[in-house]
């Protein structure tokens, strides 16, 4: 079994939810910003590293593009299951959090439409959408940011495991 692909993203939001124990849950709105090393499908499984702006770390008196982070393992992996939304410029994906240690159960991930580079669809969907106008047109952009330094924090190590204890294959009751 291949290893997860990582993904690197900017929270843009949570919302509260209630799990099917009753528990209260977290879904998160995630931006993809940085383009992975595998397109984002349905059926892979990713991990999720947060980003947070380290900009004013590296100051320059020159106007450059260079954008810097740190990214976090937020306890975030498991598999795209699904399609949320789609319009002209974004595909928003759903993915299933199989960390039981998480109050997360859901991450919605919106990306860029850019096949090949940022997602990969299926030949029928692509053609679907040369077929026929898009249902939703824009009502926001995501940039991709192609000239970026990704510094990873090693010091919270608690979410790490990406093969340990998952939603999907342990019956945990907390």
């Amino acid at each position: 079994m291949p290893p997860p692909t990582t993904i690197y993203a900017k929270e843009r939001g949570s919302a509260p939810s209630v799990g099917s124990d009753g528990q209260e849950t977290r879904i998160v709105y995630l931006d993809v910003t940085i383009a992975p090393d595998v397109p984002i499908h349905v059926g892979q499984k990713v991990k999720i590293l947060s980003l947070t702006s380290c900009d004013k770390l590296f100051p320059s008196e020159e106007e450059t593009s260079a954008r810097y982070y740190t990214a976090k393992d937020v306890g975030i992996w498991g598999a795209v299951v699904g399609v949320r939304a789609e319009e002209e410029s974004v595909v928003e994906f759903v993915l299933e959090n199989d960390n039981i240690r998480s109050d997360v159960t859901h991450a919605y991930l919106a990306v860029p439409r850019k096949e090949g580079l940022m997602i990969r669809m299926p030949l029928w969907r692509r053609c679907l959408g040369y077929a026929m106008p898009w249902p939703a047109k824009t009502t926001r952009t995501i940039p991709i940011e192609d000239d970026t330094t990704v510094f990873e924090d090693t010091t919270t190590l608690f979410f790490t495991d990406p093969m340990g204890p998952s939603r999907a294959t342990t019956d945990h009751k907390p």
